[in-house]
C-alpha cells in the first residue's frame, strides 16, 4: 500500500505521543512480549541527616536500570560507590533479575563500573563533542 504523507520537523504533541505508545504497546503485544511494567527502585546512603550517595532506577522487564548513580563529592573515595552498587546487585539477584545496565560519561566513572565486573556494551564517539557516552550492563 502506498500512503501520501507529508514530513514534520517539531516538537511533537501530548496527543501524538500519547498515540505513538499506544501504537506501540499494539505491537508489543502482537509479538506476545511481556507487559512492561516500572517499579521504582533505590539504595540510598545515608549520612549527617541527609543522602549522600545512592542508585536510583528503575525494574522493568527482568532488568534494573541504573538511571542514576551518584556520591556527594566530601563522601567519594570512601567505598559509598561501590556498598550502593553492590547492595543493588544484590538486591537485583533477589528479585531475579537477568541484570543492570546504565549510562555514564567518559568524565564520570566508566573505570569504577569496569572493577565492579560491568562490560561496556556501546560507546557514543562525540556526545558530547570531545567525550563519549558509555552503555555499560553486567549480567547477573
Amino acid at each position: 500500500m502506498t500512503a501520501a504523507y507529508r514530513l514534520e520537523v517539531r516538537a511533537a504533541t501530548a496527543a501524538e505521543r500519547t498515540a505513538a505508545g499506544a501504537c506501540l504497546t499494539e505491537h508489543r503485544r502482537e509479538a506476545r512480549a511481556a507487559e512492561l511494567t516500572y517499579d521504582a527502585f533505590s539504595v540510598l546512603a545515608l549520612c549527617e541527616g541527609g543522602v549522600v550517595g545512592g542508585v536510583i532506577g528503575q525494574v522493568f522487564w527482568n532488568w534494573l536500570y541504573a538511571e542514576l548513580v551518584w556520591v556527594e563529592k566530601p563522601f567519594r573515595g570512601c567505598g559509598i560507590g561501590r556498598a550502593v552498587m553492590q547492595r543493588a546487585e544484590e538486591r537485583a539477584r533477589e528479585l531475579g533479575l537477568a541484570g543492570i545496565y546504565l549510562w555514564t560519561q567518559s568524565w564520570q566513572a566508566p573505570g569504577f563500573y569496569s572493577k565492579l565486573g560491568f562490560e561496556s556494551f556501546v560507546v557514543f564517539e562525540n556526545c558530547p563533542p570531545g567525550h563519549q557516552r558509555l552503555g555499560f550492563r553486567k549480567y547477573l
